[in-house]
């Protein structure tokens, strides 16, 4: 009917909204694309359109959106309105240092004029600056999200850091990416085979059944042949000392020899077969970062 039909059409409409998703800084300087274009590894996959992200919207209410930038309502608010004030600017960004971890390549950048006020933070006591400095995705694993460069800022320790000096100067333009409506309710399902940490990659082995003992291995991202063999026997040495993890997780290690997959053999309790490989490579990587 023709009800029917109209009922129809509106929900197809209301499914194909488009919504503020974010706030950016869209590249707009063919001089440099070149230069940047040429920072890529085996495996990651160059950002079609580069942007320095400066405010994430997502098509949320103030409050829902304020919570996952971690700002007040408040802030996020001021915000908001600067960037619309800015929409359309032509604004300069500088790029300090070009950072390669084995899942991304990414770009330190530095916002400068009306832009950089625009999405300033209040410093609270604690804070670590570098982790808030905004970035410029290159190139990345489809395996991991464009934030993992935030906790990358905060401790580098896992990447080459490469320094730009001068900083390259780039020009952009204030813009607003808009897009279907999100649907919060349909999250995103992780492989619980795959961990991918700032130090880590772990992944666990397929058992053939339920009696056999469950394993894995894990993989250092960056570092010398020598770093690797160094903190490889290190971790392995302390989980055997001092057990990590619960108790019923009953983790063991060891260096992986050398024809096998891998730095770092993996073994559990059957009582914990189910954990996936995001939460051994959590606990590996807490202990790692203790004996740095």
């Amino acid at each position: 009917s023709f009800v029917a039909e109209a009922l129809v059409a509106s929900l197809f409409f209301i499914a194909m909204a488009v919504v503020p998703l974010f706030w950016k800084v869209s590249v707009q300087d063919p001089g440099q694309l070149a230069w940047l274009r040429d920072w890529t590894a085996p495996g990651l996959i160059p950002v079609d359109h580069l942007h320095v992200t400066l405010l994430y919207l997502g098509g949320r209410t103030a409050g829902e959106a304020a919570i996952a930038n971690d700002l007040s309502e408040e802030d996020y608010l001021r915000m908001s309105e600067a960037l619309q004030r800015l929409d359309g600017s032509e604004v300069t960004l500088s790029v300090t240092a070009v950072l390669k971890h084995p899942e991304m390549i990414f770009a330190r950048v530095e916002l400068s004029g009306d832009v950089a006020s625009a999405v300033a933070r209040v410093q609270f006591p604690g804070d670590v600056a570098s982790a808030r400095a905004p970035f410029l995705t290159l190139c990345g694993s489809p395996a991991v999200r464009p934030k993992l460069a935030i906790s990358l800022l905060g401790d580098p320790r896992s990447c080459e850091v490469h320094e730009v000096s001068p900083p390259i100067v780039l020009r952009g333009v204030v813009d607003l990416e808009t897009g279907p409506a999100e649907r919060p309710a349909k999250k995103e399902v992780a492989d619980p085979t795959v961990f991918v940490g700032s130090f880590l990659r772990v992944e666990t082995n397929a058992r053939a059944s339920r009696q056999t003992e469950p394993s894995g291995y894990a993989t250092f991202l960056a570092g010398t042949e020598e770093e690797i063999q160094a903190w490889a026997t290190r971790l392995a040495a302390s989980v055997k000392a001092q057990p990590a993890g619960p108790a019923s997780l009953k983790l063991k290690t060891r260096v992986q020899a050398p024809d096998k997959p891998g730095h770092i053999y993996l073994k559990w309790g059957a009582t914990a077969s189910d954990l996936a490989a995001q939460e051994i490579g959590a606990i590996l990587e807490a202990r790692h970062q203790e004996l740095l």
